[in-house]
């Protein structure tokens, strides 16, 4: 319930590290996460979020993998293919207002870090 209340509604700002590229040349991402629902199997959970980076702008459902380190959820994501994106594995932990993991797509990997203004 604690997960489900953190994300809906929410919207994720941060940027993006491109493996081998100079940090000074970061790209924004954004995420307006719309709905959060936890499925039946397992620890995976639907986030139906609109995703922005790069040329990329489209609102999909994406079913995730949540851990938990304690009391801190991690998003896991192993070779979860986003349709419109491409493939991806990542592993973004949330803590209070923040965020902050890596990223592969295929062979092109990096890190990513931001806010997350909660929903109201």
């Amino acid at each position: 319930a604690k997960f489900q209340k953190l994300l809906t509604g929410a919207k994720m700002r941060g940027l993006f590290t491109v493996d081998g590229q100079a940090l000074q040349n970061l790209q924004e991402e954004a995420y307006d996460i719309s709905k959060v629902e936890k499925m039946p199997e397992g620890d995976l959970w639907a986030i139906t979020t609109r995703i922005k980076y790069g040329d990329h702008d489209l609102t999909v459902p994406v079913a995730v993998e949540v851990k938990w380190a304690g009391s801190t959820p991690v998003i896991v994501l192993d070779d979860l293919t986003i349709p419109g994106l491409g493939t991806f594995s990542a592993r973004v932990v949330l803590h209070k207002d923040k965020y902050a993991g890596t990223w592969q797509h295929d062979a092109v990997g990096g890190h990513l870090f931001g806010t997350i203004e909660l929903g109201k």
